[in-house]
């Protein structure tokens, strides 16, 4: 026996396709979309604000979308979504899961968010994507998306960091938190720390503001002190007060590098490494 509310979505969907009750067209570029507002508002907190709250588009027959995350092929998808069930195709994933965030279709959102879940380990993006991805995760309360993002991210982090993205995409809360992560993969942590440097002085102006958060991040005991002193030891980086005393801790752990403070303890400890084959040949000194 059929249940009456998957009639019901059918009978939505063939009345969108044949035209029939459409009471608003939604406008992308040269495309028109017929709808229907109440399945809109139902759906969409996007729209259901727009038509409760009293917004010039409540009484418009048709509503253009402009913003940069809406594309055509996007709405269209999203909009058959809407009231019955579509397969999102990967090609378009992206589109459609940024549509679907900024209409705020959370129905649309979880699929994508779903899908993507099972399909990140095998799939490349560029940095710019990690970080929507991430966001929008973070956004919706998909703690499993973000940890299999984040752990993606480490895992080509020396990739990511040679990325013009990474510079303008990533940030501070991002960065320090892949930075705190024990699975970090970098040449060294020397390599982490002039990254980190060069985010900072990418936008400088700006990103001095949560420079002690992001350098409090880097392992320091285990950079290079010279390397240390010339990028922490200027006057812009000594009005700092976080960044000041790490600098100072940091010369304190590298006169005594076997000392048990709190600052080698976690400051000077290696990220964990994946397992290494070790040969030792015959009569060789151990």
């Amino acid at each position: 026996m059929v249940a009456h509310s998957e009639i019901l979505l059918s009978k939505r969907a063939q009345f969108r396709e044949q035209g029939e009750f459409i009471d608003v067209r939604l406008k992308v570029g040269e495309d028109l979309f017929p709808a229907h507002r109440v399945v809109l508002a139902a759906n969409s907190d996007y729209f259901h604000a727009m038509f409760a709250h009293g917004m010039k588009e409540s009484n418009q027959e048709v509503i253009e979308l402009k913003h940069e995350n809406i594309s055509a092929e996007a709405l269209k998808i999203v909009n058959r979504w809407i009231p019955s069930t579509v397969e999102i195709f990967m090609s378009t994933m992206f589109e459609v899961l940024l549509a679907a965030d900024h209409l705020q279709v959370t129905s649309v959102v979880k699929l994508c968010c779903e899908y993507l879940q099972t399909e990140i380990v095998q799939l490349r993006f560029d940095v710019a994507t990690y970080c929507r991805i991430y966001t929008i995760a973070d956004q919706h309360g998909l703690a499993d998306l973000q940890e299999a993002t984040q752990r993606k991210m480490v895992s080509m982090y020396k990739e990511v960091c040679e990325s013009e993205e990474f510079l303008s995409h990533v940030n501070a809360d991002h960065l320090s938190s892949l930075l705190s992560r024990d699975d970090l993969s970098a040449p060294s942590e020397s390599f982490v720390f002039k990254s980190v440097m060069q985010w900072i002085k990418y936008n400088k102006e700006e990103r001095m503001a949560v420079a002690d958060k992001v350098i409090g991040a880097v392992t320091l005991g285990l950079v290079d002190i010279k390397e240390v002193i010339e990028e922490l030891n200027t006057e812009e980086m000594q009005r700092v007060p976080e960044i000041h005393m790490l600098l100072r801790e940091s010369l304190l752990y590298f006169s005594k590098p076997l000392s048990s403070s709190k600052f080698a303890v976690e400051k000077a400890k290696l990220r964990s490494t994946g397992p290494v084959l070790v040969a030792v040949l015959p009569q060789s000194p151990m």
